[in-house]
């Protein structure tokens, strides 16, 4: 797909035919796991999900924007019109050249063209701060809603990371030791069935829908360690919660986690606690606990987040609806449905 912009002549190009696709990414300052090949690989491999990942190119070759989208379907492609979703897990990049604006303008263009037939709407999660007037998505469009998140800087002593969790997390942290609760780094494949397991269950307790067991599968073959990194806290010999944490270019993701509840017991935040000292002492920069609700709302996890010392953040999310009536059926429909399609556990 060719496409004429100021007499210079852009390219379109699948990922796949771009072998410097993964060292853009690298070298670009918003480069994400998330852009990456590996994890395009993984959600190409995980049921209900299509990758769209494309980069626009100059006449060299060379790479000048790129932008990597999730089609989601929820209920299988047979309901798309009325629940599929487009997710970009982290913002296009490109090149701050005309070239560059340029090609990401095309790209999102190409992006909608392709998805607003086949979604509901598309979502962007980005992870860095951009000033509207010069935001492309703005500029195609999107609209912008407010997302908070928190980041903790892991460049710091053990003692000032604890010294940054309120007191509430610093007691669960002494009953955790108290009662015995540890915490083990395990190999994510060997684990898998004892991780999912943990994030059926909470999901389930939360009636909230969660990825099929193919995604994590697939990340932990496509995104060995030190990519993914898997800890479980156990009592007594029983994993009673996991954690698995992205790490790329020093940053660390908190990406999925799951726990049993236990009275007067906070393993979660035991595990977090673990994983955010291991980090640091490598070297990792900044641990990003990936989201913590959106503007206006109450959410619960992210008051939990916001306990650990982290600097709270508002880079919003990105919206452009395809189908407003649909969405208002579909977001009506999910409240009612939510239960029904979140996972299942049996107890004995």
């Amino acid at each position: 797909m060719y496409i004429l912009t100021n007499s210079i002549e852009l390219k379109l190009v699948s990922f796949s035919e771009l072998p410097a696709w993964d060292r853009f990414v690298e070298s670009h300052a918003k480069g994400t796991v998330f852009h990456t090949t590996a994890m395009i690989r993984t959600m190409a491999s995980t049921k209900r999900h299509s990758p769209f990942a494309h980069a626009a190119v100059d006449e060299t070759g060379s790479i000048c924007a790129m932008l990597v989208a999730i089609k989601v379907s929820t209920l299988g492609r047979w309901a798309d019109p009325i629940a599929a979703r487009s997710i970009s897990y982290a913002e296009p990049i490109f090149l701050e050249t005309q070239n560059g604006r340029n090609g990401i303008a095309k790209l999102v263009q190409y992006h909608d063209s392709y998805m607003h037939r086949r979604t509901l709407f598309a979502e962007v999660r980005p992870f860095f701060a951009s000033p509207e007037h010069a935001n492309p998505l703005v500029l195609q469009n999107y609209q912008r809603y407010g997302y908070f998140n928190y980041e903790l800087n892991l460049q710091k002593s053990t003692e000032q990371l604890l010294m940054g969790c309120d007191r509430t997390r610093r007691q669960n942290l002494r009953s955790c030791s108290r009662r015995g609760l540890i915490v083990r780094e395990v190999d994510p494949m060997c684990e898998l069935d004892v991780y999912y397991a943990m994030l059926s269950e909470s999901y389930c307790g939360s009636k909230v829908p969660l990825a099929d067991r193919s995604l994590f599968e697939s990340a932990f073959r496509e995104m060995p360690s030190p990519v993914t990194r898997l800890f479980v806290a156990e009592l007594e010999g029983e994993v009673v919660a996991a954690a698995c944490f992205l790490v790329y270019k020093r940053r660390v993701v908190y990406w999925y986690s799951g726990t049993k509840r236990l009275k007067g017991l906070a393993p979660t935040t035991l595990i977090l606690w673990e994983a955010i000292t291991k980090f640091a002492d490598e070297g990792n920069e900044l641990f990003d606990f990936a989201g913590a609700g959106w503007e206006g709302e109450e959410y619960g996890p992210g008051k939990f987040k916001a306990k650990f010392g982290g600097i709270l953040t508002n880079f919003g999310r990105f919206r452009k609806i395809y189908a407003p009536s649909k969405l208002r059926c579909a977001t009506s429909a999910y409240g009612l449905l939510r239960g029904w399609i979140s996972p299942t556990v049996e107890r004995v």
